[in-house]
């Protein structure tokens, strides 16, 4: 803990740590002096029995109360992901296996129409839900 608050301080940057996925971790990235926390696993090809992100977002989200950003990744493919991920009080998603798989399958234009994609996803289940903007989105907004 003490070698990760000096890595925090000597950054003289603001310091995001990936791979929390416990309260627990949370604090410790927190009394570290992150700005900012990725929830996020290893993924079920490494560790099958580790619970999925959106599993443990809202607890970590419910101990966290603004004191550092928290962005969430893994298995967020879909506007309708990242509005659920937002809606459970996450301040931004992180996602790269669509992206590689875009550009893999159609280098920038590929990439280009994966945007349009989660982009038009995202607004329409804005527009179902009644958020006028990103901001607006709540967690009343989806079910348990």
């Amino acid at each position: 803990m003490e070698d990760l608050a000096l890595i925090v301080h000597d950054a003289e940057r603001p310091f995001i740590i990936k791979g929390i996925m416990t309260v627990k971790g949370a604090k410790k990235a927190y009394e570290a002096g992150a700005s900012a926390i990725v929830v996020s696993n290893h993924g079920g090809r490494v560790l099958d029995q580790t619970p999925a992100t959106a599993e443990v977002l809202e607890e970590i989200v419910e101990w966290n109360e603004g004191r550092m950003k928290i962005f969430v990744d893994g298995g967020i493919r879909t506007g309708i992901d990242v509005f659920k991920a937002l809606a459970m009080g996450a301040d931004a998603v992180l996602i790269a296996r669509p992206f590689v798989q875009a550009v893999y399958g159609g280098q920038a234009e590929g990439v280009r129409l994966y945007i349009e994609k989660l982009a038009a996803e995202l607004k329409d289940t804005m527009a179902m839900c009644g958020a006028t903007d990103i901001k607006s989105i709540s967690r009343k907004m989806i079910r348990r």
